[in-house]
């Protein structure tokens, strides 16, 4: 097991300074008690004490993040419970010298994201956390970050980019999975289904097309000609029912929707204004108004990819790899949590 300064110290019986002059070569120090002191930690080894350190120098060397996440809206508040866990760890580290900035952008436009982008990287950060969700834009980030010596963690969401990446995210397709074996449970062969999905103006939303080709992918190795109808609508814009859809509904034969994103708290208001009946509803994430839904039964199934503690995550682990070379934790496969209305009762 590895020993810190003032036990070297004790064993070399000289004071706690010439350890350190030993350990960052500055001199001074007799070559015989050199080599005692640099025998000592060859049989013992040598653990910097990280939480010292950075206490000493939380006066003067801070370490900054920069926090560049969607905006919330009126029809989604999601964004909100990343940036709760992230207060979080921000608030245990703060006497380390730790502190954040918050940035945001409109969800559905890359222009923004990337006006945020070129805010950060003039700055002097040293980490970033934010979101995946346009690739290009991601690149040219991650192409100035490297260049500036600059850690980024993305939350939320896997994409395939040009350079090495860290993500702290659910597996979507593995997700989409299982909300079609959920839903089968329910309906079965004879049923409809519906996948409801966002878009941007880049189109469908990373995640939310992951989760659907996972979602198809269970039932294509069902070997079962199944019915499935795709509903996209834009990101920032209540959803709205067009008549083809709704000949979609029509009729008493099962139903099952699955909502790719974390508002599925909007559809049993329309299933009951349009009285679609029969129907089973499944959708992300533990917001108050989908945990509403699931309490009174209209929400069957919601999937919880613990975005507070994502965010959290992120946090940690990025001080654990700027103090202590640790990177173990920067990426992070969040669990598929299935959540059901008796958790509740």
């Amino acid at each position: 097991m590895s020993i810190g300064i003032k036990q070297i110290a004790e064993l070399a019986n000289v004071s706690i300074g010439t350890v350190d002059r030993v350990l960052h070569k500055r001199g001074g120090v007799s070559k015989e008690t050199e080599l005692r002191i640099l025998k000592i930690i060859e049989e013992n080894g040598y653990q910097k004490n990280t939480v010292a350190s950075r206490l000493k120098l939380a006066s003067v060397n801070k370490i900054k993040f920069a926090i560049l996440l969607p905006e919330s809206t009126s029809t989604s508040n999601y964004w909100e419970l990343p940036k709760l866990g992230i207060a979080n760890a921000l608030d245990e580290l703060k006497e380390f010298g730790v502190r954040g900035d918050h940035y945001q952008f409109a969800g559905s436009s890359s222009s923004s994201f990337r006006k945020g982008c070129s805010q950060i990287v003039i700055k002097n950060y040293d980490a970033v956390i934010t979101v995946p969700f346009f690739e290009k834009e991601c690149n040219m980030f991650l192409e100035a970050s490297k260049k500036r010596k600059l850690k980024v963690v993305f939350l939320d969401t896997e994409i395939p980019l040009k350079y090495p990446s860290n993500f702290i995210r659910q597996n979507s397709h593995k997700a989409g999975m299982v909300a079609g074996r959920l839903l089968h449970g329910l309906v079965g062969d004879k049923g409809k289904y519906f996948i409801v999905n966002t878009y941007n103006d880049v189109g469908i939303q990373v995640n939310n097309k992951q989760r659907e080709d996972g979602f198809r992918s269970f039932f294509k190795s069902l070997k079962k000609d199944v019915m499935i109808k795709t509903v996209n609508h834009p990101l920032n814009e209540a959803l709205e029912i067009t008549e083809e859809m709704l000949s979609w509904f029509k009729g008493d034969s099962p139903k099952g929707i699955f909502v790719t994103n974390s508002r599925a708290h909007l559809i049993p208001e329309i299933l009951s204004e349009y009285r679609v009946s029969n129907t089973s509803l499944l959708g992300f994430d533990l917001n108050d108004k989908n945990l509403k839904y699931l309490k009174n039964g209209k929400i069957d199934f919601l999937i919880n990819q613990q975005p507070k503690y994502q965010g959290y995550a992120a946090i940690k682990n990025l001080f654990n790899s700027l103090t202590k070379q640790d990177n173990a934790d920067l990426d992070l496969d969040i669990p598929v949590e299935i959540f059901v209305r008796e958790h509740f009762m």
